[in-house]
């Protein structure tokens, strides 16, 4: 698939859906994870890259007490209406601003933190977007970078793309891959290496999904996903085909009718250097 083929959050009906379906069952978690493992946050100043509708603004916001500021950045303003309401209770100090990952009106070395969670895969120029990223970092900030593994090592989505096969629409298949199988490891730490980043580290989480209302509430959270203007315009036949086929793979996935296999994802931390 072509790398710039759209994959786009930004229809509304999509951005609402994704914070509600599947921001509480997997980014929020994450996020979660992300926070307690790396820091700390207090007074920092942050970066939150391809925000969305703002979970780990919201999150490490709480962490980051006075003198801390975090800024929400995200390209699509359907998400980023999403995010402010959100956000819009919080004491500590946050802001918003729609913009590309590059260039940033951001000034250079004032940030101690940039994370990009799970939307690193989807930047155009991804050495441009990196660049910035240290541009506006203080010299020994750090940058964490997240993205998922192949579709295949994501259990749940990897049976959306088989199913979608399975009634034969190869090109929204290639469309859901798109999150996942695009970003091998060498290409991600040369991205940050080659934009002046030391100590670049790689690693792997993974954890389960659990997707409480069992195959119901699952097929609900594949239409949630950016290939959801793209299932709504199959015929009816067509949609209750995939569900049909989807459950029963789901069923084959799950042993207990809940836990919707495994996430794993890449984690990518550096620093820059003096």
């Amino acid at each position: 698939m072509n790398e710039t083929q759209k994959f786009s959050f930004g229809d509304n009906s999509v951005a609402s859906a994704y914070d509600n379906l599947l921001v509480p069952i997997l980014f929020e978690p994450w996020a979660a994870r992300l926070i307690e493992e790396y820091g700390p946050w207090q007074g920092r100043r942050v970066l939150d890259l391809a925000t969305g509708t703002g979970i780990f603004t919201q999150l490490v916001a709480g962490q980051i007490g006075p003198g801390g500021i975090v800024l929400g950045i995200d390209i699509s303003s359907e998400m980023l209406t999403l995010a402010k309401t959100r956000c819009a209770d919080l004491t500590s100090e946050v802001k918003f601003i729609e913009s590309p990952a590059y260039p940033l009106e951001i000034s250079s070395d004032s940030m101690d933190f940039v994370v990009c969670q799970q939307g690193f895969q989807f930047f155009p120029d991804k050495d441009a977007a990196a660049q910035e990223m240290c541009r506006v970092l203080c010299v020994g900030g750090k940058v964490i970078i997240t993205t998922w593994r192949p579709v295949a090592e994501c259990q749940f989505f990897g049976s959306i793309c088989n199913a979608l096969n399975m009634i034969g629409e190869p090109e929204i298949t290639d469309m859901m891959r798109r999150p996942f199988d695009f970003m091998p490891d060498s290409q991600l730490t040369d991205h940050f290496e080659s934009a002046g980043f030391v100590n670049v580290q790689l690693s792997q989480q993974e954890q389960d999904l659990v997707i409480g209302g069992g195959a119901t509430h699952a097929i609900e959270v594949a239409y949630a996903t950016p290939i959801r203007p793209k299932l709504l315009a199959l015929p009816d036949e067509q949609q209750a085909e995939f569900r049909k086929t989807l459950t029963e793979l789901l069923h084959e996935l799950s042993a207990d009718g809940i836990t919707m296999g495994r996430m794993v994802s890449n984690v990518l931390s550096g620093e820059k250097q003096a």
